[in-house]
């Protein structure tokens, strides 16, 4: 079928159409014009984009016609400066090569084997919120779980306790991942100008590359490990016979960290958050942790038996998905919904919209797990939920996620509960992750004080 259909759109400003609304806060300018304009969403202005809401044109391009939807040139190139030719940023045959390479560390088996990391991480951390809660301070929530997702992620890549380097990498990331993102939403590129941005980008990825590049060439010394980094070195293509060389391990790890501890802790953020608005949802978690463990601290082995724990965290991630944006290109001329999609055109899938959709989730803006049991689960469009991605880019670290994050979850809840700040008010960052603005201030409660 041919067509030449424009989508319905905003108007937008005569020259610039909705550049300036996107760039301010895209997920607003999305839900907006998903609001007005229904399932896809034609955004006029210097760059053209097409929003689509609808599962059904989600799965065309994420996974059904994935090839004729690569990643826009400009998105691979911001992402490629901080994590080369790896997974993150690659495309293409370089893309398949480097799945394959990688895909069997992430099995679900081997993943197993961290869960004990986890939880040690995360009773480091309760130590030090003991002492915090004596203090009778707030706590910024959002800064303590992205510490933990480091500690977590490194001591999974490398087996070994890495204090001293994630004080270093965390604050050298997030710059990285900043300026990464001004790229990406700026139409003139700040890396080709002389800036004081521009050199903290410099020096932050040369932090980086001096804590990463050591660590690959220990572990390929010593050998035999089964961190994830020596599981990458050993690894065999199993087509070519090719392994990784310690530039493409480097370019691999550096993409777990940009896209793996900032959607974890994005995540724990949003459900501490939630939870502390939701009183009642916070009571049957607590409830289930305490029959499941009894005070004892978690394994993996327990990680069936928290459905309810699990289930929080899939509304949290619906109501808030860490990665809240998929931005693809037409590599030629398509027909979505009736309308045309013409060479070039870059089209948007963002969860956060989608996630929202009247057709697929009853009440949308509340927080119900429940909607998560297999019931209610069983006849929900695929497309629906995304918070990891679809097709055959999803993201290679969502079982990595879903075993770590309800072991955290489970043992904060057995030992504090979170009560935002009083009066404070929270809004969410379209950044590289759809994260808190502002540090997100709560109070440590022993658990077994009532509400």
């Amino acid at each position: 079928m041919t067509t030449t259909l424009v989508p319905p759109g905003p108007r937008g400003h005569p020259v610039l159409g909705s550049i300036r609304e996107i760039q301010r806060d895209n997920v607003s300018a999305f839900m907006e014009a998903f609001r007005h304009h229904g399932d896809i969403v034609n955004f006029r202005g210097p760059l053209r984009i097409n929003l689509l809401a609808h599962p059904d044109y989600v799965q065309h391009v994420l996974r059904d016609q994935h090839k004729r939807y690569p990643r826009p040139r400009k998105v691979q190139g911001c992402l490629s400066t901080i994590v080369g030719d790896g997974l993150v940023a690659a495309e293409g045959t370089s893309w398949l090569r480097s799945r394959r390479l990688t895909q069997p560390a992430f099995h679900r088996d081997i993943l197993r084997r961290f869960g004990d990391s986890f939880t040690a991480s995360t009773a480091e951390l309760l130590d030090g919120w003991e002492r915090r809660a004596r203090d009778g301070e707030p706590l910024d929530i959002k800064s303590e779980m992205m510490h933990l997702s480091l500690a977590n992620l490194a001591r999974a890549l490398f087996r070994t306790e890495w204090t001293d380097e994630v004080s270093r990498i965390e604050p050298a990331v997030q710059e990285a991942l900043g300026f990464t993102h001004r790229r990406m939403t700026s139409p003139v590129d700040p890396l080709k100008f002389p800036s004081a941005a521009r050199t903290r980008f410099r020096g932050a990825l040369e932090t980086i590359n001096s804590l990463l590049y050591p660590m690959v060439a220990e572990r390929r010394r010593d050998g035999g490990g089964d961190d994830l980094v020596s599981l990458l070195i050993d690894a065999v293509d199993p087509e070519s016979g090719g392994m990784f060389t310690d530039e493409q391990i480097r370019d691999e790890v550096s993409g777990f960290f940009v896209a793996g501890h900032e959607t974890v802790s994005t995540a724990l953020s949003w459900t501490w958050y939630l939870l502390s608005l939701n009183p009642e949802s916070r009571r049957r978690l607590q409830a289930e942790v305490d029959e499941v463990l009894a005070g004892r601290v978690p394994t993996v082995d327990d990680l069936p038996k928290l459905t309810y724990t699990t289930m929080v965290l899939q509304e949290s991630m619906r109501l808030y998905p860490p990665i809240f944006v998929y931005m693809r290109c037409a590599a030629e001329d398509d027909v979505i919904g009736g309308y045309h999609i013409p060479e070039g055109r870059w089209v948007v899938v963002c969860p956060y919209v989608t996630h929202r959709h009247p057709e697929f989730w009853d009440n949308p803006e509340g927080f119900e797990p429940e909607r998560f049991t297999p019931e209610n689960s069983a006849n929900r469009h695929r497309m629906a939920y995304l918070p990891f991605g679809a097709g055959p880019r999803k993201c290679i670290g969502d079982s990595f996620a879903m075993l770590q994050m309800p072991l955290v979850v489970a043992m904060i809840a057995q030992r504090f509960r979170l009560d935002l700040v009083e009066g404070q008010q929270v809004f969410p960052e379209p950044a590289i992750s759809l994260r808190p603005r502002d540090p997100l201030m709560m109070w440590l409660r022993p658990n077994e004080e009532t509400p």
